[in-house]
């Protein structure tokens, strides 16, 4: 717990000297305060926390204050908590993430930084994805659609999904409903990417085209049905 400045004087040595010798509003970051001790460390914390440990919003409370052992642990752990949050939210607001994709940027740290533990950064994902900031089903359906549009083919999208984090399960839902809002047949997107990729091929010999088309088309997850009907015209019309 924390103890006003009038009773510390009675406590440990060890623990009274550590003390809250300022607390102030973060000037860039809403929301955020920049609490310094005694031994010239500084955390920052989020109002919740502030509100934990008795802060006023100004500061008033915590004062000249000083630290029992649990007060300070706890401080150290839930700043670090908010700092792997404020590093995922970051993240996330640079592209969409899936927790798995977020897990792995966070644990990926700078030379010479230490990466927060894999605890802290499940703690920090959990209370993301409690306050709906961090939702893998709405990352799912929103990179579906988009690589449908873009000419993947289902099968290649749900692998890809299933890459990222996303459950076998939830990935084949999120390209059945990305398939059905966006009225995406796949024979017809095959022909259209195939008649994209012709363009690039034209000028090579027949044979030479019809072999790089079926593996382009391959690589993008079309079936063999999908890519036969797709390359019968272009190379029809030759």
């Amino acid at each position: 717990m924390i103890k006003p400045q009038s009773e510390a004087h009675s406590a440990d040595n060890s623990i009274a000297s550590v003390r809250i010798v300022d607390l102030v509003e973060h000037a860039r970051r809403p929301g955020r305060f920049l609490l310094t001790l005694s031994d010239e460390r500084t955390f920052t914390l989020s109002a919740s926390l502030l509100a934990d440990l008795g802060a006023t919003r100004n500061g008033a409370a915590l004062d000249g204050a000083a630290l029992d052992g649990a007060a300070l642990s706890k401080l150290e752990n839930e700043a670090e908590v908010l700092r792997v949050m404020d590093r995922a939210v970051a993240s996330l607001s640079r592209g969409r993430r899936t927790r798995r994709e977020l897990e792995q940027r966070l644990r990926r740290v700078k030379p010479g930084m230490l990466a927060p533990d894999v605890a802290t950064v499940v703690v920090a994902l959990d209370r993301l994805v409690e306050s709906g900031v961090l939702c893998d089903e709405a990352v799912a359906r929103a990179e579906a659609s988009s690589r449908l549009r873009r000419g993947d083919a289902p099968r290649r999208v749900e692998m890809i999904l299933q890459r990222k984090g996303i459950e076998r399960r939830a990935a084949a839902d999120a390209v059945a409903v990305a398939v059905m809002e966006d009225e995406i047949d796949e024979d017809a997107q095959c022909r259209l990417v195939a008649e994209k990729r012709m363009r690039s091929l034209a000028k090579l010999e027949t044979n030479v085209a019809k072999r790089r088309l079926m593996a382009f088309l391959l690589r993008r997850g079309y079936g063999s049905s999908s890519i036969r009907l797709a390359m019968a015209e272009p190379f029809d019309s030759r």
